[in-house]
């Protein structure tokens, strides 16, 4: 059955101070998005969608067609989020410079999809394992009718340890998500309880507490209602320079279907964390859980 991924990696780091998409991290300057690319494959998914800005649009057709040449049965695809798609009948806003979000990045990829997927950050890394169950939880939600899953990590597994971080926590009733609460400058306070803050006030989470890290699985009819979605936005903000049509806020009205993974989610928020990411990508390849070399292996 035929399954793809779509990474979003057209994003810029203002915390970072650059590209975290393309930069190298691993023993032979692999970046973190050849490793989901990596995992991806070795899960079962068979086409990649990677969804680009302009710029980067031509480094990435260059560098995957050149990588999977010898690779027959994957399919790779390079979208642009042009934020004239969608549109309907608005006009972009000349002064609109800000992309209209998340939610309208994935509906720009609506015309490369043809089955179940599911959506990554190009700049997160995920874990084998959490690619492993995405692809179980995509073949269960073909089976049982369902629209939209998430695959959530518990919180201590996902921070920095340069500083605090924001992170979708997920408010769930077995395995029904009924919301996802934006909390942001989570940082472990000790061996049991993580802090932030939540609509602008003080909360405090136990460890074992599960977040959403943008690893969500979809089947293909999640078109039709990010269309109907859009265009509803649109109508109340299309001359909001500022606002954004996001992907985690239109899944929290719906049903979604939620699992857990035991990875360790580790990414680039901050420019001190690319130390601490090439040492975690080290191990993992000391330990033989990735080659030295992930493409000529």
């Amino acid at each position: 059955m035929n399954k793809s991924v779509i990474i979003m990696a057209g994003g810029m780091g203002s915390r970072y101070g650059g590209l975290k998409q393309v930069d190298s991290f691993g023993p032979n300057n692999e970046s973190i998005l050849d490793y989901s690319i990596y995992d991806s494959i070795r899960a079962g998914f068979d086409k990649i969608i990677i969804l680009s800005s302009p710029k980067l649009k031509n480094y990435f057709v260059e560098k995957y067609n050149t990588l999977f040449q010898n690779k027959d049965k994957i399919i790779l695809d390079v979208v642009i989020q042009d934020p004239s798609y969608g549109l309907y009948n608005h006009e972009l806003p000349v002064d609109r410079i800000k992309p209209w979000g998340t939610g309208h990045a994935i509906l720009c990829c609506e015309n490369s999809v043809d089955e179940s997927f599911i959506t990554i950050n190009a700049d997160d890394f995920y874990g084998f394992g959490a690619f492993k169950k995405a692809y179980e939880t995509l073949v269960y939600m073909e089976k049982n009718n369902i629209q939209i899953s998430t695959i959530s990590y518990f919180i201590e597994n996902t921070l920095s340890e340069n500083g605090g971080v924001s992170r979708g926590v997920c408010i769930k009733d077995g395995n029904k998500l009924i919301d996802i609460e934006e909390t942001h400058g989570l940082i472990k306070v000790d061996d049991r309880i993580v802090e932030g803050t939540f609509d602008n006030k003080k909360v405090r989470h136990p460890i074992g507490t599960q977040v959403a890290m943008n690893l969500f699985g979809f089947q293909k009819s999640i078109f039709k209602i990010l269309n109907t979605e859009f265009k509803s936005f649109l109508s109340n903000n299309i001359n909001n320079l500022k606002s954004e049509f996001l992907l985690p806020e239109i899944i929290g009205k719906k049903n979604v279907h939620i699992d857990v993974t035991d990875e360790n989610w580790f990414g680039v928020t901050y420019k001190e964390d690319s130390d601490t990411v090439k040492e975690k990508i080290k191990k993992l390849v000391e330990t033989g859980s990735y080659p030295s070399s992930l493409w000529n292996k």
